[in-house]
């Protein structure tokens, strides 16, 4: 019975979180996900591997273990089945709950509070995002490294082992390759040290080098690729406000009024009682010398600091994190006021105040997780079964609107199977609300020139999303187009796709596997510039055999006018070079560029006097 009763008290905390996220579990992928399904495909050798795992990505993010391995190695194995994925995130979900229970019940002194801490945890709205989105698993990697080194220094500190201060100097390290949220462990340990194990606090200060070393590296790799989202604003009242909106989204309270349409200040008096509650309870603990509570509150706020300046990325599952800290504190509150009779309805009653929102809250958001995946699954596998119909056919997209954009087509899911021919038709660009910060959707959509194009020459279908399912509409759609005065020529095209021949003009050869060959001399036709300011991109490639010589003078014309001459040597053999462009061609439905090389190869079994092979030529 007492073995029965130790095994329930480890595993119901586990059955809780698996029966509250059961859909996660069973969701699938979905926005970036898709991007890390593809990185594999770019390792070609040792290193490209090195650049898949250790190059700046995803805002500037270096992330090696939690999302670039962990991505590379599932989808090597496991392939577009996601329930291996959500297996390995849950088992280190209950490795997380094990460790936090072991924690609060040293911290505490409590077998009470060592088996709430982790349901309270699990219960926050914070988990539902990473255990739901593979893409978040960072989160859930990052807090068992945590979670592990801590509890390494509390043994550290209780024994005074040497062995494990260098164990966790591991698992602290190792966190580095999980989530930049590691850099603040150093001060969480150190706070414990002084609070409660002063002669062990010199110990914690080398970890302080590492995360500053790791902060100034990781900060020069990114560079300014950290984009919008991940801007900072250090004003003390945005941090404040940002402080605010994380607590209120931490209760989940004022979501779940608003949610069930209760008045507002049901939602505002909830979460008033909570932080009275904790607040009191924290003075209350300080007066008698009892800090605990207060490394606890400091928990929260040392995991949170490096998040609270994201003033454009306030976001539910960052607190996936600092939410521990919490969690154990309300546990400890809890076991002691159930210590007295009288205090233990009004914790019950506290408890319930938190954990009915939070957990309805997380049950609705967990299914709005897994239909997300299931809009992206669908479309996927649909245009999957088109292209297997159709091989070789070019698969356009009609009324794709914002969500299933933003779901599954941004993240470019068909490139993972090598298919660089699905697109949107561009009766979908009024349907999706661009975000600027993200960049445009131009490369989503197919120009209207090309859309002709490929359906005059029978090489593309049209096909509509019609209640989550494609409908073949190629005949209806190309009558219509047929129907419309001739589209203008594109502003950016892929001289390596056939829709766009007919912007192509003297001196190509044919087409070549998604490429053409340029002779000494070339011209292609572009749609001239929106507005003022874009510029002219030519992507190519020079072969070794071209560039061994010497370097090649690349001269280019904009309508006639002259460009400065690019060089063209080995050290930039895949080139992309940009122009500006003259502002009078603004609005220009045509204009013309040519460009010419010095000298041209030949290469055996070949007669072709062959010059570049490209490639890309875009207004942007």
């Amino acid at each position: 019975m007492i073995r029965l009763s130790r095994t329930a008290y480890w595993l119901a905390p586990m059955v809780f979180c698996l029966a509250l996220y059961w859909t996660g579990l069973q969701a699938w992928f979905a926005e970036d996900d898709f991007a890390w399904l593809n990185l594999r495909n770019h390792v070609v050798d040792f290193h490209s591997f090195l650049w898949a795992m250790f190059a700046p990505l995803a805002q500037g993010t270096i992330r090696p273990l939690s999302e670039r391995g962990f991505f590379m190695l599932f989808s090597y194995l496991f392939h577009l089945h996601p329930l291996p994925y959500h297996i390995f995130v849950f088992l280190n979900q209950f490795l997380n709950i094990a460790l936090l229970a072991l924690i609060a019940r040293k911290l505490t002194n409590s077998d009470l509070a060592g088996f709430l801490a982790p349901v309270l945890w699990v219960a926050n709205v914070a988990q539902v995002t990473p255990l739901g989105w593979t893409s978040a698993y960072n989160e859930v990697q990052c807090a068992g490294f945590l979670l592990a080194s801590f509890y390494l220094f509390l043994r550290y500190t209780e024994t005074g082992r040497r062995g494990f201060y260098w164990a966790q100097w591991a698992t602290f390290l190792l966190g580095f390759g999980a989530n930049e949220i590691n850099v603040a462990y150093p001060a969480l340990a150190a706070l414990y040290a002084i609070l409660f194990a002063r002669r062990y606090w010199l110990s914690t200060l080398p970890m302080f080098g590492a995360s500053a070393a790791y902060a100034l590296v990781h900060r020069l790799a990114a560079g300014a690729g950290s984009g919008f989202y991940y801007d900072m604003d250090f004003h003390p009242g945005w941090l404040a406000n940002a402080l605010w909106q994380y607590w209120r989204i931490l209760l989940a309270i004022p979501e779940y009024a608003s949610f069930r349409h209760f008045h507002r200040w049901t939602g505002d008096v909830a979460v008033f009682l909570l932080t009275a509650a904790l607040l009191a309870f924290i003075a209350f603990q300080a007066r008698q010398r009892r800090f605990l509570p207060l490394f606890l509150l400091g928990w929260f706020l040392i995991a949170l600091a490096p998040l609270v300046p994201l003033h454009n990325h306030i976001t539910d599952y960052y607190l996936f994190i600092p939410a521990l800290g919490l969690a154990i504190l309300a546990a400890q509150a809890m076991a002691i006021a159930f210590e007295r009779r009288w205090t233990r309805v009004l914790a019950v009653a506290l408890a319930l105040l938190y954990l009915i929102p939070s957990t309805l809250q997380a049950h609705r958001y967990a299914a709005g997780i897994f239909h997300r995946g299931e809009v992206a699954r669908i479309l996927v596998q649909s245009v999957a079964y088109a292209k297997h119909i159709h091989p070789g056919k070019t698969i356009l997209l009609n009324n794709v609107n914002d969500e299933l954009f933003w779901t599954a087509v941004y993240g470019s899911p068909f490139h993972i199977f090598g298919w660089t021919d699905v697109f949107m038709t561009p009766d979908c660009v009024p349907l999706i609300k661009a975000d600027p910060h993200l960049g445009t959707i131009d490369q989503f959509v197919l120009p209207a020139s090309a859309v002709a194009r490929g359906l005059q020459d029978g090489t593309a279908l049209v096909y509509s999303i019609e209640n989550r399912k494609l409908r073949n509409i190629t005949r209806s759609y190309t009558e219509l187009i047929q129907s419309e005065p001739a589209p203008p020529p594109a502003p950016s095209i892929d001289v390596g796709a056939s829709y766009f021949a007919s912007q192509v003009g003297e001196g190509w050869y044919g087409l070549e596997g998604g490429f053409r060959w340029s002779g000494q001399s070339a011209v292609v036709y572009l749609g001239g510039p929106s507005a003022p300011g874009k510029k002219l991109l030519v992507h190519g490639f020079a072969p070794e055999q071209q560039i061994k010589t010497g370097p090649l003078h690349f001269a280019l014309t904009i309508d006639g006018r002259k460009q400065p001459v690019k060089i063209i040597d080995k050290n930039n053999a895949e080139f992309r070079f940009v122009y500006d462009l003259p502002a009078d061609l603004v609005g220009r439905q045509k204009i013309e560029i040519a460009f010419a090389i010095d000298r041209t190869i030949r290469v055996p079994t070949d007669d072709r006097d062959l010059g570049l092979a490209f490639g890309e030529f875009a207004i942007q």
